[in-house]
């Protein structure tokens, strides 16, 4: 038997059935994240490289025997870029404005 994809979807806010491919709520004008996948990947791609710039400056600009300040900052960016294609993007976020 084949997947088919749901036919509705249902607010997490109002709780409301709405049809699967709608991106506004009827009832409480939530709306649905629609960027795509590669943008919140490259989201991470940005915070891994500029926390491994910050990093290396605070490692090489001083010069006064600090270089383990930007240890940690060069280890978290690096973790990241070498991560990114593994993190799990495909959530799909609502909002809401109040």
């Amino acid at each position: 038997m084949a997947d088919i994809a749901p036919d509705t979807q249902t607010c997490p806010f109002c709780y409301t059935e709405m049809d699967a491919r709608a991106d506004v709520c009827p009832s409480c004008q939530a709306t649905k994240d629609t960027t795509p996948e590669w943008a919140k990947r490259l989201k991470i791609y940005k915070i891994g490289a500029f926390t491994l710039i910050i990093g290396l400056g605070l490692m090489f600009i001083d010069g006064k025997g600090i270089w383990w300040w930007g240890s940690p900052f060069v280890l978290i960016g690096g973790f990241f870029l070498f991560r990114a294609h593994k993190f799990d993007v495909s959530e799909v976020l609502w909002h809401r404005k109040e």
